[in-house]
């Protein structure tokens, strides 16, 4: 939702020409998403060392790096968006956004293992349907189709995108007392977003069969 409000509104456009006149030539989009993967692994290493040594620092780190990934993962866009995209490019990306998440999950998970295992797996389970149905979707449709997204994979933006996963980790990272709560709460929303993209497949679909 905040994904699909930033990409159409005016702060994309003026983001993406601050980005392409400082970075174009200069970096990658590849780069740039193997760096964010490697920043945001690096923030699943300091939640985890949170649970074994009890400290708050590396809270506050995990949080410091989990945020720069992010940042990074929106620059490579902007980057694959201002010079030239490829297929790769964006399986790459969505292959590191997917590792991130997976491993902060897990990372999470340890810190509590026996309170957070059963919240946790169903956040696994629901990020594996969620991006299933995402990479079918994709797979399914022609080239064509694929101008209704911008991008070089097709994506339909639906409840919990990249935005909303960044904010719902950083929350349970931060509030460790109700990391329970906030991961069931996390694990039903995925699981919501992998529905309504089943459902938007049903309709997109039924519809090419009418044309």
């Amino acid at each position: 939702m905040i994904d699909n409000w930033l990409f159409n509104s005016k702060f994309k456009e003026k983001f993406e020409e601050f980005v392409g006149k400082r970075l174009i030539g200069k970096v990658t989009a590849n780069q740039l998403t193997l760096i964010g993967l490697i920043i945001g692994l690096f923030s699943a290493f300091f939640i985890f060392f949170s649970g074994i040594l009890q400290e708050i620092i590396f809270i506050v780190i995990s949080i410091i790096f989990m945020v720069i990934s992010f940042f990074i993962d929106t620059l490579d866009g902007a980057v694959a968006r201002s010079g030239k995209t490829t297929k790769f490019g964006g399986i790459l990306d969505v292959f590191c956004d997917r590792t991130v998440e997976i491993f902060l999950v897990m990372a999470l998970i340890s810190t509590q293992p026996l309170i957070l295992m059963w919240p946790g797996i169903f956040s696994l389970g629901a990020i594996i349907l969620c991006i299933t149905m995402f990479l079918i979707v994709g797979g399914s449709l022609e080239e064509k189709d694929l101008e209704d997204s911008k991008k070089v994979i097709y994506y339909r933006y639906g409840l919990m995108e990249r935005s909303e996963t960044l904010l719902f980790l950083l929350l349970i990272t931060i509030f460790v007392l109700w990391r329970f709560m906030l991961l069931m709460i996390f694990a039903i929303l995925v699981l919501i977003t992998a529905l309504l993209r089943l459902r938007d497949a049903y309709i997109l679909f039924k519809i090419q069969k009418i044309i």
